[in-house]
């Protein structure tokens, strides 16, 4: 009653379309398969919760956006991508009064085949080229490998009104800023950051 375990596999995709720019070809859709094995429990009379996954996506014609000529963004599509992750969080209540809560998160993100730039006359992107812009293992534009956050709560009461103390931690690791390896070593890492809140 208590505790599950789940595993399961979808699939999604979403549509191509034309960009903004006549001059450039259209992106495709891109599809991706998702696996994913899950947990949602309950310990100590329903105090503590621990749910988690740990999850395989592979990312077919995946789209990305980049900043392009006269700051209209062009859609690409890159052949292969693969995201491995694991997610969890965990609340607990400490006492009556006081409830704790923590989430982690961690993604491992890489292309499987090169990105070259360019796209055939079926409009498929190419993977065998000399120089590609982004070579097969290249980690994955604008995603941490890293986020977590910490919550604790204390609520009472004051004057025969329900109050609390609230102290929320957030924090995002450093992100790619382009797939592409010139522009990235161009605009350089997103930094990571965190953020405190006192309520």
């Amino acid at each position: 009653d208590d505790k599950m375990v789940y595993a399961t596999w979808s699939q999604g995709f979403r549509p191509g379309g034309i960009n903004r720019r006549g001059t450039l070809p259209p992106y495709k859709a891109d599809y991706l398969d998702n696996y994913e094995f899950g947990w949602k429990t309950q310990w100590l009379d329903h105090r503590l919760l621990w749910n988690g996954a740990v999850f395989q996506e592979n990312w077919k014609d995946f789209q990305f956006a980049i900043l392009g000529q006269n700051g209209l963004t062009e859609i690409k599509n890159a052949n292969q991508a693969r995201i491995r992750g694991l997610e969890t969080n965990i609340g607990w209540a400490a006492t009556y009064n006081l409830t704790l809560s923590a989430g982690l998160a961690w993604y491992r993100t890489e292309l499987t085949e090169n990105y070259c730039g360019f796209t055939d006359d079926a409009g498929n992107p190419v993977t065998d080229c000399d120089d590609p812009q982004a070579p097969e293992g290249t980690e994955l534009p604008l995603t941490a490998k890293l986020k977590g956050n910490l919550t604790a709560r204390y609520n009472f009461t004051m004057h025969g009104m329900e109050s609390y103390f609230q102290a929320a931690a957030f924090f995002e690791g450093r992100r790619r800023s382009d797939l592409r390896l010139v522009e990235r070593a161009i605009t350089g890492d997103m930094p990571g950051y965190g953020t405190l809140d006192l309520s």
